[in-house]
């Protein structure tokens, strides 16, 4: 076990509670979701559940520094909050289209703005990690605002390397992932949905444990020279 402090945002499931459980073998990992109930069974890994709704923006500030209080200081912030709903223009509400920017996008954003205080970063390879998808670059007919939330992301990805270096910001794109968000759509990711879509996938459909290995290389050391890309976890499905 390193002494080094991980905050991991959207960690109660999928890609998230993958890479807390992935970090937290050799990293003191603190997790942060909405729902309570699915943190505190992190517990049993070593791992400190903190509840927290992203969409919150203005308190995120204060909410990182408290952490910082009772934990010590950060060397990285992985942002795995995200939400996805496949609708139709036509039937897309304003509210609903705010609220998943809220999360996909100004949390990411406003957590990075609280990483990069003096009194919350570590400075040693201090580091920030988005979750990305490669629907950020591929957009199609029913998640064009989930698209547009995950360009956001790699667009700040980007300009956050520049703004706040040396602290150093990637985002991991992954292809399709069968994951609880995506089997709330069983209805549309059906089985012969994801056949379809494995045709396309020249290595497969991968795993979130995929996603943790590359999480795990962006913040450590062999990755020091690492910043402002958007690397894609896809198995060649972007291709």
């Amino acid at each position: 076990m390193n002494d080094r402090n991980v905050l991991i945002v959207g960690a109660s499931s999928g890609i998230g509670k993958t890479i807390a459980i992935n970090l937290a073998k050799d990293h003191k990992v603190i997790a942060v979701a909405r729902r309570e109930e699915r943190l505190s069974a992190l517990e049993e890994y070593g791992i400190q559940p903190v509840a927290f709704d992203v969409s919150h923006t203005a308190e995120i500030d204060i909410f990182v520094k408290n952490i910082v209080n009772n934990t010590g200081k950060l060397s990285a912030l992985i942002y795995c909050a995200g939400v996805q709903d496949i609708k139709p223009l036509r039937v897309l509400k304003v509210e609903e289209a705010k609220m998943m920017f809220d999360v996909n996008f100004f949390g990411g954003l406003f957590f990075a703005k609280a990483f990069a205080s003096k009194i919350v970063c570590a400075k040693e390879n201090a580091s920030i990690v988005f979750i990305s998808s490669i629907a950020g670059r591929k957009p199609e007919a029913g998640i064009l605002n989930y698209s547009a939330s995950k360009a956001a992301i790699d667009n700040i990805t980007k300009g956050l390397a520049k703004e706040i270096a040396p602290i150093r910001i990637n985002a991991i794109a992954p292809g399709f992932l069968k994951t609880e968000m995506t089997e709330k759509f069983d209805y549309i990711y059906t089985d012969e949905f994801v056949s379809n879509v494995v045709k396309q996938y020249p290595l497969g459909l991968g795993s979130t444990e995929d996603i943790a290995n590359m999480a795990r290389f962006l913040i450590s050391e062999q990755a020091s020279y690492v910043t402002g890309n958007i690397i894609r976890v896809d198995g060649g499905g972007a291709l």
